[in-house]
């Protein structure tokens, strides 16, 4: 008896989907290289932790700065033109940092300074993108969309750090740093294939008179919805407590407890396997009450924190982790699926800028807090505090209404013209 053919996801028969996928799942992969790379690039040049930091906060911060100026402009104009332009400028900066190393000119100000051109490209894609994909899909397969790309991108960040290790073995930093430019290149073709779509209300909508005004309607259509901002919310505070002390209290219990870098280097495999899976269930299970869905798998993340507090096993612990992370992974589709299908298209853009802002902005903040708040009261305490956080989260987020009973949309004309219709100042949350 033979095999039934695997089948495509019906997504990506959708031409313009199915290039804007091909370019992102290249850039993320590059994106995945890049940390790697600039660490040995710093490394060779002869400096240290505090300027490997340096760099990569550059990458960072104007992302932090500019992406709800981000989010405005993604809303005037033609996203996808936007997005070309974003992906051209960071195959300029990349190609140039890989060229400076290349032949050994490069110097710490001018990697910081080409990260900076890089970090302020990506604060105006980013938002761009979250737009585009609901601009070119339709609304029953956004979260197929929004599967396929999470999917990639987790096993982008799986396999990307061994990509680098190859790169920079047999080649140099500097090369690592020009395949992450050929990334961008490929993304930027990719993009310029894809034929405009009808922006449908999003074409029609008047542009705002100035940012300022466009950043308050963004932040009114932000705000009118409870689910969305108590989402954000609840993000936030992953972002301050949980994440922080996954990423640099983990590493200091296993070394102390665990074994040393393999333990942590078997616990990071399997959170990556964990968002693979739930990459995975995330593509293949749709859930009428989108939200709902996550609450009891996020609220997973808890075990590995709790476990680290222990600490159990190396193994207990890995497993731990690799649940959180099919809880991570299951929220960040279902979450975007929700906004994209449930935000009007004109402000798409704005809101994803808000949404994004809100969510990572104190992870920052977190990881320069929790090593200081520990060694203050105690490494199990703060684990303690942040999985008990995570593990009665899902009680809390049950108790938002709109959250829990935000449904799905399907593809019929009255819910495509209700997701691309402004919602009046004061809308439905």
């Amino acid at each position: 008896m033979g095999r039934r053919p695997a089948r495509i996801p019906e997504v990506l028969h959708n031409r313009n989907f199915a290039l804007y996928y091909t370019g992102q799942s290249l850039s993320v992969l590059g994106d995945a290289i890049v940390p790697v790379a600039l660490a040995f690039a710093v490394l060779d040049l002869g400096r240290g932790a505090g300027a490997l930091g340096l760099v990569l906060a550059a990458g960072i911060a104007p992302g932090v700065l500019l992406v709800l100026v981000g989010g405005v402009v993604a809303d005037r104009i033609e996203r996808r033109r936007l997005m070309v332009a974003c992906d051209l400028v960071r195959f300029g900066s990349q190609a140039a940092q890989g060229v400076l190393l290349w032949t050994g000119h490069a110097t710490l100000l001018s990697l910081v300074l080409l990260q900076l051109v890089w970090g302020t490209a990506a604060a105006f894609f980013r938002p761009a993108s979250t737009g585009l994909v609901a601009e070119w899909v339709e609304p029953d397969r956004l979260q197929q969309a929004n599967g396929l790309v999470g999917l990639s991108d987790n096993l982008a960040y799986t396999v990307g750090p061994a990509v680098a290790g190859v790169l920079i073995a047999v080649f140099s930093p500097g090369a690592a740093l020009l395949a992450d430019a050929l990334t961008f290149a490929a993304s930027a073709v990719a993009l310029s294939l894809a034929r405009p779509a009808a922006r449908t209300a999003a074409k029609a909508a008047e542009a705002s008179a100035s940012v300022l005004r466009g950043l308050a309607e963004g932040w009114q259509e932000f705000r009118s919805r409870t689910w969305l901002w108590s989402m954000v919310l609840w993000a936030a505070t992953f972002h301050l407590l949980a994440l922080p002390s996954v990423l640099v209290l983990g590493p200091a219990v296993a070394k102390s407890d665990l074994g040393g870098a393999s333990a942590w280097a078997a616990i990071a495999a399997c959170s990556g396997l964990g968002a693979v899976v739930g990459g995975v269930i995330a593509l293949r299970h749709r859930p009428r009450y989108l939200l709902r869905a996550t609450f009891v798998p996020l609220g997973l993340y808890g075990l590995q924190l709790v476990a680290l507090a222990v600490p159990a096993p190396t193994a207990v612990v890995a497993a731990a982790a690799l649940v959180g992370g099919v809880g991570v992974a299951m929220f960040n589709v279902y979450f975007y699926t929700a906004l994209q299908q449930h935000v009007p298209l004109p402000a798409m853009s704005r809101v994803a800028s808000y949404e994004w802002l809100g969510s990572i902005a104190l992870l920052p903040v977190g990881q320069a807090l929790v090593g200081p708040v520990a060694a203050a009261t105690s490494v199990p305490g703060v684990l303690l505090v942040a999985g008990g956080w995570m593990l009665v989260s899902p009680v809390v987020l049950y108790l938002i209404r709109s959250a829990r009973e935000l449904r799905a949309v399907d593809d019929s004309p009255k819910t495509v013209v209700a997701a691309a219709t402004p919602v009046p100042a004061g809308g439905a949350s």
